[in-house]
């Protein structure tokens, strides 16, 4: 894996397999359930797991910031150069429900730009991990593999990753314009974002504002080693510097191939946003 993260990449390894492991004793044996509003549920693995990756990343990188989902959001820790975003139990909805469908995701964040990330779903002990632009990689069962996003573009057909719960309805307006789109339904981000990376879907959109930089740090940064792409809604880039933690204009997960014509079948004014006009044109030269 990457030489500059290296010596990252492994402790962020390490510690969100350790979190699984943590996460799947109490899916296994029983969790307390409260939540912290409506339809926001929090467990006992929520907290377990973030103890175990937090003071761990305290304990390895002193110096870096640290915004994990379940404490307080620190703006003195936002502002260092180097910041670990972690989302302890992405998905907690599908834990409590018992499907499976959620994940440990790690993501650092370096002078703006997610540098790399670890997405691990304990249940099937499957993790991604992968270094901006670089390189990713599967890890299942202990077998490591590179790993790539697809190729695929309109006019061929489509596989689209979809919520299982939250369905957006704009989704249907994406897939008539796309023309021949296949969904693939499935719980958290970190889990869909997953079906990329293995190549069982080749797009995401996430037209909802309800996600958080914790979500997303740690996957665009696998998803571009893996050669795929990531932007907001408008097609600009995801901004992590903002000081609002929710991503408020959605987020597009592609592969390079497709995120142009995924782009093109947003339908902005049914989204009922006041955005400016779209930047895509402004970052073709990433895509």
């Amino acid at each position: 894996m990457g030489d500059r993260y290296s010596s990252e990449q492994n402790v962020a390894v390490d510690l969100a397999q350790m979190a699984g492991h943590a996460i799947l004793e109490l899916y296994a044996s029983g969790f307390h359930v409260r939540y912290k509003g409506p339809g926001d549920p929090v467990t006992d693995a929520d907290l377990r797991a973030q103890e175990i990756i937090v003071s761990g990343l305290s304990r390895e990188f002193p110096d870096d910031g640290i915004v994990s989902e379940e404490r307080p959001v620190s703006e003195a820790a936002r502002r260092r150069t180097r910041v670990w975003y972690v989302d302890p139990l992405d998905g907690t909805g599908e834990f409590v429900a018992r499907t499976g469908e959620f994940a440990v995701i790690i993501g650092l964040l370096e002078q703006g730009l997610p540098k790399l990330g670890v997405i691990y779903r304990p249940f099937g002990d499957v993790l991604y991990t992968g270094i901006r632009d670089e390189s990713a990689w599967i890890i299942r069962s202990g077998e490591r593999r590179r790993i790539w996003v697809s190729t695929a573009a309109p006019p061929a057909p489509l596989r689209l990753a979809v919520s299982r719960s939250h369905r957006h309805p704009v989704i249907d307006v994406v897939k008539a314009r796309l023309g021949t789109v296949t969904e693939v339904p499935c719980g958290s981000v970190g889990a869909k974002i997953g079906l990329l990376l293995s190549g069982q879907a080749d797009a995401y959109v996430e037209p909802a504002p309800y996600t958080s930089k914790w979500d997303v740090c740690g996957a665009e940064a696998i998803l571009r080693g893996a050669g795929g792409f990531m932007s907001d809604m408008a097609g600009g880039p995801m901004r992590y510097e903002d000081l609002e933690i929710k991503n408020r204009r959605g987020f597009v997960a592609t592969n390079r191939a497709c995120h142009g014509d995924v782009l093109a079948a947003i339908p902005m004014l049914e989204l009922g946003r006041e955005w400016p006009s779209r930047v895509a044109a402004n970052h073709r030269e990433e895509l």
